[in-house]
């Protein structure tokens, strides 16, 4: 029997030569769609990637060339991944496809007019609203977020390289995700519940001191705590033990 293993082998083996051949192709494709606000380093391993991929693909058999096929498979790559994957903050497609549209409208009115375009000429000229001109050229500064700090040294007017600052755990975290928490496990309380629990953590009164203030007995408000803090505890996670002195 004619054995089918050896011609897939020596196919990827040829792949893989042909791509070893031609990485210094990808490199400088990747070099031609430098973008400012995106790492270069991740453009060139967007490029390789294609060029494995046209490697893999290519069939010498039909005639065509492959620096050619690869050129076009790279770069049909990297236009997708600047487009869809290079966003800090990725707008609706359809703010992306206004903004193509902008960009090649504008050079078109600047010769006809001799100058930069107004919004107003840009929506006109598309017959769209100013208001979604506005919104396709803002989109550009969702492609990356700036240094916070860059930004901190703005504020203070400082020069120099920014100042590097530990990492540490921030408690205001903790603490929205507590307030969280407890607002959904307070969802169905009722006035007089809410009020209870007001008197006692937000006043840290005593049991006694909130029976006088209700005009009851420290029995019945033990009680009602009681009562509370058993529908509580298992909507917050809490240990029983830790709502000691309640």
């Amino acid at each position: 029997m004619k054995s089918t293993r050896n011609p897939p082998r020596q196919a990827a083996e040829g792949s893989t030569d042909l791509a070893a051949e031609y990485v210094g192709l990808a490199d400088a494709l990747a070099h031609r769609f430098r973008c400012p606000t995106h790492d270069q380093e991740d453009l060139r391993q967007v490029a390789r990637l294609a060029l494995v991929k046209a490697a893999r693909r290519y069939r010498e058999d039909l005639g065509h060339g492959f620096v050619p096929y690869a050129v076009v498979s790279i770069e049909g790559e990297i236009k997708h991944y600047l487009r869809d994957q290079s966003w800090m903050v990725r707008p609706p497609r359809a703010v992306l496809d206004l903004r193509l549209r902008i960009r090649s409208v504008t050079p078109r009115l600047q010769q006809r007019l001799g100058r930069e375009p107004t919004t107003q000429e840009v929506a006109d000229e598309m017959h769209v609203s100013v208001e979604r001109i506005i919104e396709a050229n803002v989109a550009d500064s969702a492609r990356m977020a700036p240094s916070i700090e860059v930004l901190d040294r703005e504020e203070e007017g400082a020069e120099g390289p920014p100042v590097r600052i530990a990492a540490c755990e921030d408690p205001g975290f903790a603490q929205v995700e507590a307030a969280q928490t407890v607002a959904a496990a307070l969802a169905d309380a009722s006035p007089e519940d809410l009020e209870l629990l007001r008197l006692r953590f937000g006043l840290e009164l005593t049991q006694a001191e909130i029976a006088r203030r209700l005009g009851t007995n420290q029995m019945n408000v033990s009680r009602c705590l009681n009562r509370l803090f058993t529908r509580l505890r298992p909507r917050v996670g809490v240990d029983a033990s830790e709502w000691g002195g309640a």
